[in-house]
């Protein structure tokens, strides 16, 4: 068993309970209300964030601060790992990533490895229990650090919200773009591009389930199958969605694994309540 220690974030959709489980250090990002701070799962739950959204409130992230991290990378340093290996959301969408490129070059701390996943979600997650599974079976920085390359190569990440209220709200688009499709009952289906650069959109339907086959069509197209790959469906209080997808993407994909987690604040936030994530990942 190497002495390593595996860190990831909030925007990776793990919990407490799963970090705990697993010996991952979980950083949290912070939820802003009216202009309070909230560090994310320890000062505010996703039960807290939801009331927040059904009350019209607009709660946005932001990333740990510089003294956040500085605090937390000086212990680490005391604990003498032989590895760190930090796991962070895109560094197009998050500035978290630069944070930790900026402390370990302040600490002088040369064994700490700083990973852009190019994505957000539950990819990271996956990426991270399975660094530590690795880490734990005795596997060398090298592989570990392939491993996660291979599996942030081999991703993809599909988004719809439920309504585009909170796209509006926050200004991610238009009022009338949004009225117009409240009123032909469109549904627009979101993508990570794989570059993991931007959120843009995939393609519009009018019902969930012909937004799903959506999914499915560009999940055939790349390949995706049970042998080789897991699925993760991440809601915002849409649990019924969720399983929805479940349902259509196993009697496709030959009953491929499937699981369903909650949706991170930082897209939460974004997509709003009953938005709903689809994520393929491979089995390494």
């Amino acid at each position: 068993m190497n002495n390593y220690l595996i860190v990831t974030d909030t925007t990776s959709a793990m919990n407490l309970e799963i970090a705990k489980k697993h010996d991952i250090a979980l950083v949290p990002l912070s939820v802003v209300i009216n202009g309070k701070e909230f560090k994310d799962l320890i000062e505010i739950t996703n039960d807290v964030l939801y009331e927040k959204l059904r009350e019209g409130l607009v709660p946005t992230t932001s990333q740990p601060s510089v003294g956040y991290v500085t605090e937390l990378m000086e212990k680490w340093k005391t604990e003498n790992y032989d590895a760190i290996i930090v796991l962070t959301c895109s560094s197009d969408l998050s500035g978290t990533n630069h944070t930790f490129h900026m402390v370990k070059k302040q600490l002088e701390m040369d064994n700490v490895y700083i990973v852009d996943t190019r994505s957000v979600g539950a990819p990271i997650m996956d990426g991270a229990i399975r660094a530590k599974e690795m880490a734990n079976e005795g596997k060398d920085i090298i592989e570990i650090l392939k491993m996660l390359d291979m599996k942030y190569q081999n991703q993809f990440s599909f988004l719809y919200p439920e309504t585009l209220t909170q796209l509006k709200k926050g200004g991610r688009v238009s009022p009338l773009a949004a009225n117009m499709a409240s009123l032909l009952k469109i549904k627009p289906l979101l993508y990570l591009k794989e570059d993991g650069s931007v959120v843009d959109r995939f393609g519009m339907a009018r019902t969930e389930g012909k937004v799903i086959q959506l999914c499915v069509d560009k999940f055939r197209d790349l390949n995706v199958n049970s042998l080789t790959n897991k699925l993760y469906i991440l809601h915002a209080d849409n649990a019924k969605g969720a399983l929805q997808a479940e349902k259509m993407l196993k009697a496709v994909f030959d009953d491929i694994e499937c699981e369903i987690n909650e949706l991170p604040s930082v897209l939460t936030c974004h997509g709003g309540l009953g938005c709903v994530a689809i994520q393929s990942t491979l089995k390494i």
